[in-house]
């Protein structure tokens, strides 16, 4: 598995979680602003989408740059240890 694919497993994970707790937080709410809240936080997560798919296309334009990651990779070894020695 890339890094990429496992940044991409935690964020989702992370996302998941931090849904949850949102949508916990806005069953507190009066009912009155519920709709209002919903509306906005599902304007945040478009705009959130959007951004994410220009930051896929420059994850995938760096990727493709063989030389930087040989580079990145020989330094998340110096620093981290080889990936495969250790479970995530």
């Amino acid at each position: 598995m890339c890094i990429l694919d496992k940044s991409v497993e935690i964020f989702y994970i992370f996302y998941m979680t931090q849904q949850a707790e949102l949508i916990k937080e806005i069953d507190k709410l009066p009912s009155k602003y519920i709709g209002k809240v919903l509306n906005y936080v599902e304007y945040l997560r478009q705009r959130a989408q959007e951004k994410n798919a220009d930051d896929i296309d420059a994850y995938k334009a760096m990727a493709a740059d063989t030389e930087r990651e040989r580079e990145a990779g020989e330094w998340c070894n110096a620093y981290f240890g080889p990936a495969h020695s250790k479970p995530i």
